[in-house]
């Protein structure tokens, strides 16, 4: 076993061959020098020992009479050397640690996480004003003073909290609950979509349909004014003048029957593109108003591809406008292949897709009362298109404000 000293100071591994192998290692002994590990195979022993030892050993090898051969060296001493040798690795090896410890002392990104309804910008504007933006030094930047401005500055906000996360700063932000505040101005309540009127029920204002009635969207439901009260004439008083009604925000449910209409279509035969996982990239580096090209492809790497452009670009440094582009742009092979539908699966298909756009325009509280489909004929062969009716109950009042 190699102990840490060992490794430390330099160890060897040799082979001890001879007739008398044996009294190399009690004359080592002798002279007190350190042997380990020692195992015997076929008539040589195998042993380690210490560097130092090594170079004093010539004597004892001749008075024994055996043959010394190194196998193996391990230790600290000769990593050193083998160092010596490759100047220039052990160069770039620290140029590396140095470049990659200055590099890592810089925010090269902030990122800013929580966001609902408060706008990014104004935050990232306010953090950069306060020192936090890309290309700033880490130990700069008070994390406290970019916190407090952000509180500020920005009311909406109830609390932030700024961490570090290697290059990137990453800005949390809990917005506030603001209380909803009733609108209180005159409004009518009109219809947002065709329908037939089933139930109205005025809260406040007049009702200006009933039961029964169809309505286009736009039309007026429930108009925003004060009931009106009807005056009573008395004999010997003055005759009554009209006051103008008093304007109000209307409330109301009204419910009406409506229909949706949808059509989407499939085709019977239709190729699909796959791709077999093979590619190729082509990579173009810009530095300031230098480009150079990497990897360069011809213009047709593979019978059959799609292109996938990926852009990227490092931050620019701080207020210099020198700035790191790159451009891959990955071939992939692809196969077409061309599959064939029955026209049961063609019709389930468009089916779904038109179930799925009618969806899409029914409010999630509607109550449906029925839905039906049919084949539509087309002139070409290979589509089957497919028409989807729905009908359902639902509110289609929508309140409008009156212009005064």
């Amino acid at each position: 076993m190699i102990f840490n000293i060992n490794y430390v100071r330099g160890a060897v591994k040799i082979r001890i061959s001879g007739s008398m192998p044996e009294r190399f290692i009690n004359l080592c002994i002798a002279e007190r020098i350190l042997l380990w590990d020692i195992n015997k195979t076929n008539e040589d022993l195998i042993a380690w020992i210490g560097l130092n030892d090594f170079f004093k050993i010539r004597p004892l090898v001749f008075r024994s009479r055996t043959q010394v051969k190194v196998l193996s060296h391990r230790g600290l001493p000769f990593v050193i050397k083998r160092a010596k040798r490759r100047k220039m690795l052990m160069a770039g090896a620290i140029l590396f640690i140095i470049l990659l410890n200055l590099l890592s002392s810089y925010v090269w990104f902030v990122d800013i996480t929580g966001l609902k309804s408060v706008p990014e910008n104004g935050i990232r504007y306010v953090a950069s004003q306060q020192g936090l933006k890309p290309g700033a030094v880490r130990d700069d930047v008070n994390i406290k003073s970019v916190e407090r401005e952000i509180l500020l500055n920005i009311p909406e906000v109830a609390w932030v909290g700024i961490n570090f996360t290697g290059t990137r700063a990453v800005i949390e932000v809990v917005e506030k609950t603001m209380p909803k505040q009733e609108n209180k101005a005159p409004a009518h309540i009109v219809a947002i979509k065709d329908g037939l009127i089933t139930e109205i029920i005025a809260l406040a204002g007049q009702p200006a349909v009933k039961k029964g009635d169809t309505v286009k969207k736009g039309d007026l439901l429930v108009k925003g004014f004060a009931p009106e009260l009807t005056p009573t004439a008395t004999e010997g008083q003055p005759p009554v003048i009209d006051v103008p009604r008093e304007l109000i925000r209307a409330k109301g449910i009204i419910k009406a029957r409506v229909w949706y209409e949808s059509y989407a279509e499939t085709e019977l035969e239709e190729t699909t593109v796959t791709r077999t996982g093979n590619r190729q990239a082509a990579v173009i580096l810009k530095i300031g108003g230098s480009e150079l090209a990497f990897n360069t492809t011809s213009d047709q790497p593979f019978r059959e591809f799609e292109t996938e452009i990926i852009h990227k670009q490092l931050p620019v440094w701080r207020n210099s406008e020198f700035a790191v582009e790159s451009t891959i742009r990955l071939y992939h092979e692809v196969n077409s292949n061309l599959a064939v539908k029955s026209f049961e699966d063609a019709r389930d298909e468009a089916h779904a897709k038109a179930i799925q756009v009618v969806q899409n325009s029914i409010p999630e509280a509607a109550q449906m009362l029925s839905r039906n489909f049919e084949v539509l004929k087309t002139p070409e062969e290979n589509i089957v298109r497919v028409k989807v009716n729905v009908e359902t109950i639902e509110d289609i009042g929508q309140t409008i404000n009156i212009s005064q």
